[in-house]
């Protein structure tokens, strides 16, 4: 422990824990900070005979680092250094520091907030910034502010932007260790190479590493996004590799021996490959690398919110990342690190946060248990966005973990306690009611862990895993070469901590009941016979493989698919039925009206839903519902609106009181709007009221619109109404001619000739103000002459008029003088 580099810092970090209770240590890879530090601060006196509480991003780095810190004090885990992760820990009351996921951490405050029996909280590698990481930090600060004044937080790392930390914690003083390595060589892709896609890397990566092999000595560590391309390297490896080259896949799913082997040192004699996702970047010393090659590719876990999945994309790594894996290389030697990209590409300067990117809807109800429903009022090295924040709080309400103002329910304190995400969680609390409480166990498990498959493709089928994970347990035989056993074991060891109580026989008739309450937004409905396309109750669309198992299944609950903007793939699903889904949940009944254009009416169906999938559709009779009267209104007028006012039924009194209101309102006076656009505007004021049990056009075409607008006008309205624009003016021969107002600017009389006889000038409206355009009609009612000018008519135009029509109307009267002739309506027999 004297050679490593943090000791030389180990004094300072003592000084700065005495006197502060908020500390920032940044330490590159291999200083010695994860393991040397924490065995340092052992015999301190502000300890006080608590503990020393270390979080890690990962159970591997757990796990290792306790045996690292154990083997230094010559003990075993589990005395003075223990550890705690997800379904395993090893302590005791001996234990002085225990070693847990950040997970854990976040469990221990929501039980203990003052966190009685811990001294200190260590963040190691917090650069990562993990969901839990941020979560735990900002808990643990608030419970250091209100609750444990005297409670330490020391946060380490080795490429974090420190000066942000420490502002986060109130400016807490900064300690740096300068840190131990070899020089390493940087070598990028030739200007001339093109950079690999991520489907070449495999290729690539095995033409490099047998390069490698025959020119460099030591051991080889390799980072690939994901374990596809570990699995693809390793196969081409296999076959071309010398013989005393051994080959070590390193990934979180992996078991503890596996993840073990490829950390140690190889046999004497020997070399190794290691071939790792991002897992090895930080945390873990892998014996005697020399060589790392670096793919430059991670994969993340995006969730979207407005699809409500998440989608698994491959990404490139940032600067720090590439300078953390790089420095591999360093830690005992002069080293290489081969990077796959062109050294001129741009690279993020740090990773990002998880925080960020991820369904918060754990985190959410966490600090709902926590009793925090503003999340802004807590310390975040990055605010969560608040569409994660806002789904999250949606899917927690419907799930019934929080009500609808935002606080925990019995049901959500109830579900923090499975320490699941809280789909899972509430399956499990609902598979209760139902004694399915073992089955929800085996459900939750394969949906958190590794799939038991070996190759899973083809088969999304969870109730077989459940059937298989089942005669595991029961010690009845299974395919080996299909299924895992070793996962098997361990998915049971986990389902047991989950629910003690097991079963001989398994209820798997309900399985997909027990999901649904887990993805009441992924029920799926087949929408057409053999395309295997679904639609979810949430909206979206999936597809199934032609060749899978569930294929043309009409109804599934999906547990695991990607996010594609259009069809996602279905990846894990369970066939429910329609019976089962009326069943056990909540389903929307609601009455919807729809528009027949072909006959013209409005229609009503019962309709049963769940989300956006229709079960079952039942006719109703509109009328039948007086609930429905004002729906029924609104599609009426909807459809109104859109045919145009034309469609109704508009007599000679009703078009010519609309047009003779709309003459008024054009010269200025104060009237209702009786104009198509106004009409239209405003038809839930003058027409609505009288759609009463009307569900049909023909009946709206019944309406009599003339008594409907006169009803819009007062008393005093209609005085002035008739006074300043009547609907019909009494001429020379007695006869009441209606008025034309259609052209608000110029209303017209249109009149036969003989009937003005004697009428000496214009006759007016709106109290003289507007001359009528006279259209004096021939005895057939044609148009003759357009005149405003009456006196000149009879002056200049009269007799040319006459002398063209005598001839052809002589039974009708033509004098000579029309100022002084009777005027008459009737041909001269009749006078």
């Amino acid at each position: 422990m004297r050679s490593l580099p943090i000791t030389q810092v180990i004094p300072e970090v003592k000084e700065k824990l005495q006197k502060h209770n908020r500390l920032v240590l940044q330490a590159p890879p291999g200083a010695g900070k994860t393991t040397a530090l924490p065995l340092a601060l052992l015999d301190e006196a502000w300890l006080k005979g608590k503990k020393i509480l270390m979080l890690e991003p990962r159970r591997l780095a757990v796990r290792s680092s306790a045996a690292r810190m154990a083997e230094l004090l010559n003990e075993k885990v589990g005395q003075r250094i223990g550890y705690q992760i997800k379904m395993d820990s090893v302590q005791s009351k001996a234990t002085q520091i225990l070693i847990v996921t950040e997970g854990i951490l976040t469990r221990k405050l929501q039980n203990d907030p003052s966190l009685e029996d811990v001294a200190l909280i260590i963040f190691d590698e917090f650069h990562e910034r993990s969901l839990h990481a941020d979560l735990s930090l900002a808990l643990a600060l608030e419970s250091q502010s209100i609750l444990r004044e005297d409670l330490k937080i020391l946060i380490m790392s080795a490429t974090l932007n420190t000066t942000a930390v420490s502002k986060l914690l109130n400016n807490a003083p900064l300690v740096e260790s300068k840190g131990r390595s070899f020089p390493v060589e940087r070598i990028y892709l030739d200007k001339n190479t093109p950079q690999p896609t991520k489907k070449e890397i495999p290729v690539y990566v095995h033409k490099l590493l047998i390069k490698i092999l025959s020119e460099e000595k030591g051991n080889i560590l390799v980072f690939l996004s994901g374990v596809r391309e570990i699995k693809a390297v390793e196969k081409l490896l296999t076959n071309s590799k010398p013989s005393d080259v051994f080959i070590s896949s390193l990934y979180g799913n992996l078991s503890k021996e596996a993840q073990d082997r490829a950390i140690k040192a190889p046999p004497k004699g020997s070399r190794k490959v290691v071939l790792s996702t991002n897992i090895a970047q930080t945390s873990l010393t892998i014996e005697g690398i020399t060589v790392v090659v670096d793919s430059g590719l991670q994969n993340v876990s995006v969730f979207n919110p407005f699809s409500g999945m998440d989608r698994l994309e491959t990404r490139f790594i940032s600067k720090d990342a590439a300078t953390q894996r790089a420095g591999r290389a360093g830690r005992l030697s002069a080293g290489k690190a081969y990077h796959l990209w062109h050294k001129s590409k741009i690279l993020l300067e740090h990773d990002i946060p998880e925080i960020l990117l991820a369904d918060l809807s754990q985190m959410v109800l966490e600090l709902a248990l926590w009793g925090n429903e503003d999340i802004t009022s807590l310390a975040w090295m990055d605010t969560p966005p608040s569409t994660a924040v806002t789904h999250a709080r949606q899917l927690l309400v419907q799930l019934g973990a929080l009500d609808e103002k935002g606080t925990i329910t019995s049901h959500g304190k109830a579900m923090s306690t499975y320490g699941l995400h809280p789909r899972l969680a509430h399956m499990m609390l609902k598979a209760k009611e139902l004694d399915l409480a073992y089955e929800a166990s085996l459900l939750a498990v394969l949906l958190t862990e590794k799939d038991i498959y070996h190759k899973g493709i083809g088969l999304s089928d969870i109730r077989e895993r459940v059937i298989l994970l089942h005669h595991v347990a029961q010690k009845v035989s299974v395919p080996g070469h299909l299924v895992n056993l070793k996962q098997c074991h361990y998915l049971l060891a986990n389902a047991k901590r989950l629910e003690k109580v097991q079963k001989k026989e398994i209820d798997t008739e309900l399985l997909g009941v027990l999901l649904s309450f887990a993805y009441p937004d992924r029920i799926a409905a087949l929408r057409y016979s053999n395309t295997g396309t679904y639609l979810l109750s949430n909206g979206k669309g999936a597809t199934l493989h032609k060749e899978d198992e569930l294929y043309d299944a009409s109804y599934l609950v999906v547990c695991d698919l990607d996010a594609k903007s259009t069809n996602a793939n279905i990846y894990k699903a369970c066939e429910i039925t329609r019976d089962q889904i009326e069943a056990y949940l909540e389903l929307e009944i609601s009455d919807v009206l729809t528009w027949n254009e072909e006959q013209q009416r409005v229609e009503a169906r019962s309709v049963q839903r769940v989300g956006a999938i229709t079960l079952k559709e039942t006719q109703i009779s509109p009328s039948s519902k007086a609930e429905l009267a004002e729906e029924i209104q609104e599609v009426l007028l909807d459809e109104l609106e859109a045919l145009g006012l034309g469609v109704l039924n508009w007599s000679k009194e009703a078009k010519s009181l609309k047009e003779r209101v709309s003459f008024l309102n054009f010269h200025g006076l104060d009237f209702p709007d009786f104009s198509d656009t106004g009409l239209l505007k405003n038809m839930d004021e003058w027409l609505a009221p009288y759609l009463a049990g009307i569900t049909t056009l023909k009946a709206c075409q019944n309406l009599d619109l003339h008594q409907i607008l006169l009803g819009r006008l007062s008393f005093e309205q209609t005085q002035l109404l008739d006074r300043l624009a009547p609907e019909k003016l009494k001429v020379a021969s007695g006869s009441n001619i209606t008025l034309d107002y259609s052209d608000p600017e110029q209303p017209v009389l249109a009149v036969r000739l003989q009937e003005m006889f004697g009428t000496r000038s214009t006759p007016t409206v709106l109290n003289g103000k507007v001359k009528l355009m006279i259209h004096l009609l021939s005895p057939a009612s044609r148009p003759m002459q357009v005149t405003q000018d009456l006196e000149s008519f009879w002056k200049n135009t009269y007799d040319e008029v006459k002398k063209e029509l005598r001839g052809k109307y002589k039974k009708h009267y033509w004098p000579d003088d029309p100022l002084e002739a009777q005027a008459t309506s009737k041909t001269r027999k009749y006078m």
